[in-house]
């Protein structure tokens, strides 16, 4: 039986309230604001096109034009930056935490500064409070990237509602899916009016994509369980992302996916304490193991862990027990292959020093493993057996 990397358990009654329910976006957005404790919210049609709406809001407000950005994240976020007009800045990664570091996100603020995106990598809570603290009297907005790290909380809080502005994803692989979508939370109301607009100007969908996402969605309810991943292995491969984005869509979000959404929502609890769970079995199974470096959680954080990441010390470990894992039927995997400043060439030419070491370690030695509601204990356990036969 092969278990998916990512799946959020969309169930037929789930799938019944999206195609007959009467419930719409607006729901769906009052609901994330009561959850998150914010005063608004937007929808559109990816976490990528709604971090484009929250740059070019930003951007009608001051002429700096740089955006500060962990160098280990989504290559993904360069596009919507670059769209926008704007410079994308990089800054290391904590090699404890293998997340954003405030405090290098912090020194690479300078005055052209106009944003700093921290980002909730792997669902693990970032240090939000030493960044909020030091902006404080700068001018300089606050994004935060929470697309991977919905039912995750610091210090009691829901993150994505914590700075300036908040950007979660729904889409696949993500800890809430309806196949596309994301959201835009802020509390900043003299932000809402420009967010309101730029969102407003994303197109509908029109017949034939909103019909793709009804029969994706209901593809996707089946593909991410076990069994239908086991049987429909060969289509599941197929709709896997296995290029460099070089570009976004821009479109709104469908009442269809809103009313999916709403139901999940109200799961999503459940959803998170299963990622915990399995999160901190993996902790305390790998604490005793040798050669595995784990990640270093904040004492305020309780992640929703979208999936566990380790460090092995080497590619050739990495590939090691990757293989071990994957013949367990337990999809782990590598995420990104490389750092943003060794993919994109006009960050970096790869000319003298790397000038993010921690990134370039992570990206070469990072492997993740499932932590998704669908996933059992058991096979967490095939999984630890494995490593640890591997690493012996």
């Amino acid at each position: 039986m092969k278990i998916p990397s990512a799946g959020t358990p969309v169930s037929l009654l789930d799938l019944r309230k999206a195609f007959l329910s009467l419930k719409g976006p607006e729901d769906l957005q009052n609901a994330l604001c009561h959850r998150h404790g914010v005063t608004w919210c937007g929808l559109t049609g990816s976490g990528t096109s709604a971090i484009y709406a929250v740059l070019r809001t930003f951007k009608r407000r001051s002429d700096r034009t740089e955006v500060v950005l962990p160098a280990y994240t989504a290559p993904s976020l360069i596009l919507p930056i670059r769209k926008a007009g704007l410079t994308p800045v990089l800054s290391e990664v904590s090699p404890k935490t293998l997340n954003s570091d405030a405090t290098e996100l912090l020194d690479r603020v300078g005055p052209n500064t106009l944003a700093v995106v921290p980002v909730h990598m792997f669902g693990l809570p970032t240090d939000l409070p030493v960044l909020i603290r030091c902006l404080n009297d700068r001018e300089v907005f606050t994004l935060e990237d929470a697309a991977s790290a919905m039912g995750t909380q610091l210090a009691s809080r829901e993150v994505g509602a914590i700075c300036d502005v908040g950007v979660f994803s729904f889409n696949r692989g993500k800890n809430l899916s309806t196949y596309t979508g994301g959201a835009i939370l802020s509390s900043r109301e003299d932000l809402v009016t420009d967010l309101e607009a730029a969102i407003g100007e994303y197109p509908t969908p029109d017949f034939v994509l909103r019909l793709k996402i009804r029969a994706f969605a209901v593809a996707l309810s089946l593909i991410v369980r076990p069994l239908g991943y086991t049987l429909l292995h060969p289509i599941a491969e197929r709709l896997k992302y296995k290029e460099l984005h070089t570009d976004f869509h821009i479109q709104a979000y469908t009442p269809f996916q809103a009313r999916l959404g709403l139901s999940l929502l109200n799961k999503l609890e459940r959803f998170s304490q299963k990622r915990l769970a399995n999160g901190r079995f993996l902790q305390d199974a790998f604490s005793n193991i040798d050669g595995i470096r784990l990640p270093q959680v904040l004492e305020t954080g309780a992640p929703a862990y979208n999936q566990f990441p380790v460090l092995l010390p080497d590619e050739q470990t990495r590939s090691a027990v990757h293989r071990a894992i994957l013949e367990t039927g337990l999809e782990a995997t590598r995420l990104y292959p490389d750092p943003v400043h060794r993919i994109y060439p006009d960050i970096w030419n790869g000319q003298g020093p790397d000038p993010y070491p921690n990134a370039t370690t992570v990206s070469q030695r990072l492997l993740l493993i499932p932590t998704h509601p669908l996933v059992p204990r058991s096979a967490l356990e095939r999984a630890v057996d494995a490593v640890e036969r591997t690493l012996k």
